[in-house]
């Protein structure tokens, strides 16, 4: 069975970087990376980020609509938002487990419902992303959204199973440790032979320009 389309969605300084060097929540890009990402999130099933990326943001982005100049409402229809953690405890004082969404969890320790019940659905790893991907895929999701964070991307990079990236370039050098690819790792899990095909490249405010690349 085929796995959901994966599209990494981000914002990245020149340097690479998707934080600030303190850490914690960030928003690098303009008004119009965040209709980009708007935009981005409206065409899929779900999206995807891990604990240490909902800890940040304590929240995730709501699609919003246009309904007159200037002004936005947030959608009715929201993607479904799924954290891949371990973790068994969350802050329920988070904004996220008030937010208008449907959540669900994968982890790989056996988690009991009565535990986590602010999740509908909840998933066990099955040793690889692929394997459990085909899982989603059995549940509808055909679109997802990779949101980070860096240790989550890696994974699913050492597997091969990006087949978009949809990145804005913030005209900004940051530094810090806040990578979208772990620094750590080795060049192997790259795949140097693997080119990106650009789909298409945009111009935003600020000298920001969205390039959406796609698996060649």
């Amino acid at each position: 069975m085929s796995i959901p389309r994966v599209t990494i969605v981000i914002a990245s300084s020149l340097d690479g970087r998707i934080a600030f060097p303190e850490g914690g929540e960030s928003h690098l890009g303009s008004e119009e990376d965040k209709r980009m990402l708007n935009n981005n999130l409206s065409m899929v099933d779900a999206t995807i980020f891990g604990l240490g990326t909902l800890k940040a943001h304590q929240s995730t982005y709501l699609i919003k609509r246009r309904c007159e100049i200037n002004k936005a409402k947030i959608s009715k229809s929201q993607p479904i938002s799924i954290v891949a953690s371990n973790s068994k405890k969350f802050n329920r004082n988070w904004k996220y487990f008030r937010q208008p969404i449907r959540r669900w969890l994968i982890s790989s320790n056996t988690v009991e419902n009565s535990s986590n019940n602010d999740f509908e659905k909840q998933f066990f790893f099955e040793n690889s992303w692929e394997k459990t991907l085909i899982s989603l895929k059995k549940q509808g999701i055909n679109d997802l959204a990779l949101l980070g964070g860096a240790k989550l991307i890696n994974s699913f990079l050492k597997e091969d199973l990006i087949t978009d990236i949809k990145i804005t370039i913030i005209p900004r050098i940051i530094g810090g440790k806040y990578t979208w690819i772990p620094p750590e790792q080795s060049n192997e899990i790259f795949n140097l032979k693997r080119l990106w095909e650009i789909k298409s490249i945009k111009n935003l405010m600020n000298n920001e320009i969205h390039i959406h690349y796609k698996k060649n």
